[in-house]
């Protein structure tokens, strides 16, 4: 990414009457209630995404120390 690249964040949402999980570009500032259910017009809360990457090396997974090969 350079300086001055345009990025826009995408974020996940669940509707809280019909479980509805879906993500949105926001263009604006992040609504502070949360944004409209596109299939029951509820309102939605923004989830915790899970991630698309892996944390290699020393971490509590593997007991903060190398494994033998």
């Amino acid at each position: 990414m350079e300086k001055g690249d345009n990025v826009l964040p995408i974020w996940e949402y669940q509707c809280k009457k019909c479980g509805y999980i879906f993500e949105q570009i926001q263009f604006k500032e992040i609504p502070k209630i949360g944004t409209t259910c596109p299939v029951c017009k509820d309102i939605a809360r923004r989830i915790l995404s899970s991630s698309n990457f892996k944390v290699k090396g020393y971490s509590a997974a593997n007991n903060y120390s190398k494994k033998d090969k």
